[in-house]
């Protein structure tokens, strides 16, 4: 009888030490799958960051270039209607780039939104057993509608300034 407790007391002490170690390494894969997420979306946040940096150069380039422009042209002025002409063309490229910068930090914002949602897809499938996430085919209607009225809207700026070059390649 002291053999049979002794093997019932042995069974039950490995079972719960069985039971314990189930319990511990799911809860380590867990750990493990959430501290491998979080590294991802930093990941996706550092390259998003960098997009930000890119549109920030380039807008930089570009307005360093426009003033150096500017002010040659300014140089060789020779009236005041010259003057005027420069300063309003300058005002108009400087809106022209603002609307630039500002699409390329939305798009480069909305990349970083959609590659997230398009990481975070696949994980919620598996969670919910559903094959695509609503979030991110939004994610891709709506950058697709915002595409074509962003150009419009910068279309509605350029064709100004086209007239304006125009205009002052002829004088």
């Amino acid at each position: 009888m002291a053999t049979s407790k002794r093997s019932t007391s042995t069974a039950s002490t490995d079972a719960d030490e069985t039971q314990a170690l189930g319990t511990t390494g799911a809860f380590a894969e867990a750990s493990r799958q959430q501290m491998a997420t979080a590294v991802e979306s930093l990941g996706v946040m550092f390259r998003a960051a960098e997009s930000l940096q890119q549109a920030q150069l380039h807008m930089a380039q570009r307005a360093a270039l426009l003033h150096a422009q500017a002010a040659e042209n300014i140089r060789k002025a020779s009236s005041p209607v010259e003057l005027v002409s420069i300063q309003s063309t300058l005002l108009l490229y400087e809106y022209q780039e603002a609307m630039r910068y500002w699409q390329e930090l939305m798009g480069a914002s909305a990349k970083a939104g959609a590659e997230m949602a398009r990481r975070r897809a696949p994980r919620e499938a598996a969670d919910d057993g559903v094959a695509t996430s609503p979030g991110a085919a939004m994610m891709g209607a709506a950058m697709s509608a915002a595409a074509p009225m962003a150009d419009a809207f910068q279309q509605m700026f350029t064709a100004p300034l086209k007239a304006a070059q125009q205009a002052q390649q002829t004088h």
